[in-house]
């Protein structure tokens, strides 16, 4: 699952929370509208924090020349050429690729077409993979224009549905289950796939090289927040572990709110 499939989820949640999103996707027609060609990271939040390039490829115009120079090799008209240009923004944001916890078995299903009229197609098979996938992102808050804006990722990421274009013929939950959240001034979080399953009869963990890198005090546990089922009869030194999810994402967010001085914003839990 591309990085561009849960970005994509995201703004469409922004969007039906009524945030001032550039790109609006049109269910009914299944087109994104741009709001304003030129951006704006002040108005538009995925402008902010997704970013954006614009470009613009080089130009060839035909100029008339005046009548003094007509009769000349070039038949009185010349050339103005005028560069390209490209207006971009890196984003505040980065997603990675969503990755399956357990290998694909090429599971199938048999499937025959109802109805009077048979054709080609009227048995086929899917193939189709039951599995869990985890994906790991990084926001600098300092690159946002609002710094508030971090509230809006973190409960988009916590809400997200649609990912992978998929429609409402199937209904996928792709918010987490589980989550590993870890606030920090280091400038890489030094872990990003921190999950492990080693089958599907089995609930996942937490990866041993985290734990490791807690342990050799390579990360501080007092910088992650860890919620859902993957905190069930976890112990890591100093780290804050939260059965519930909205529990830890609530503590987190007071945590941000502190630090990043935020006091007249209260986020929401």
């Amino acid at each position: 699952m591309s990085g561009d499939a849960i970005r994509w989820a995201l703004r469409y949640y922004w969007q039906q929370q009524c945030y001032a999103v550039n790109r609006f996707w049109n269910a009914d027609t299944f087109k994104n509208i741009l709001i304003d060609e030129d951006f704006d990271p002040v108005r538009f939040i995925d402008d902010d924090v997704l970013g954006y390039m614009k470009t613009e490829a080089a130009k060839e115009e035909i100029i008339e020349e005046d009548s003094e120079t007509q009769g000349k090799q070039d038949n009185g008209k010349r050339s103005k050429k005028t560069k390209g240009k490209s207006i971009s923004r890196l984003g505040a944001l980065g997603v990675n690729r969503a990755i399956s916890l357990t290998p694909y078995n090429r599971t199938r299903t048999f499937n025959a077409k109802s109805g009077g009229d048979k054709d080609r197609t009227s048995l086929h098979f899917h193939e189709y993979h039951n599995t869990r996938y985890q994906y790991g992102f990084a926001l600098d808050p300092n690159h946002l224009k609002d710094k508030s804006r971090i509230f809006a990722v973190i409960d988009g990421l916590m809400s997200i549905r649609k990912v992978g274009g998929h429609n409402n013929v199937f209904c996928y939950d792709f918010s987490p289950e589980s989550m590993v959240f870890r606030w920090t001034q280091k400038n890489s979080p030094h872990f990003f796939y921190c999950f492990e399953q080693h089958s599907l009869e089995v609930e996942p963990i937490i990866s041993s090289d985290l734990i490791e890198q807690v342990e050799v005090e390579d990360i501080d546990g007092n910088e992650l927040w860890i919620g859902g089922k993957i905190a069930k009869n976890l112990h890591l030194k100093d780290a804050h572990i939260f059965l519930g999810r909205e529990q830890a994402v609530a503590d987190l967010k007071r945590v941000i709110a502190r630090d990043l001085d935020l006091t007249e914003f209260q986020p929401s839990s």
